[in-house]
């Protein structure tokens, strides 16, 4: 009976060892799901946080686009002017 109870106590401490092991890869996989969610909420912030900066940066080049055609109409009808004061100087000199 000996051998009997040796190969029980086997079986037992394998199935200790198993269940042991299935424990811990049970738990490896709560934590690795747990991480997974994380990291997924974590990359749906930066993709909020993205989103907005973009929108931020084309509103500023938009409002700086609408600066420079601004300026430069600007710049033209000085131009157009100086042109109309030069022109009217020649035509006194005529």
């Amino acid at each position: 009976m000996t051998s009997a109870d040796s190969f029980d106590n086997t079986l037992i401490d394998a199935g200790e060892t198993i269940g042991a092991t299935a424990g811990k890869v049970v738990a490896t996989a709560k934590r690795t799901a747990t991480v997974i969610g994380e990291q997924k909420d974590r990359v749906a912030v930066a993709a909020a946080q993205v989103k907005s900066e973009t929108r931020r940066v084309v509103k500023q080049g938009r409002t700086e686009a609408k600066k420079a055609v601004r300026s430069a109409k600007k710049v033209a009808a000085s131009a157009k002017k100086s042109i109309k004061r030069v022109a009217k100087k020649l035509k006194r000199r005529k």
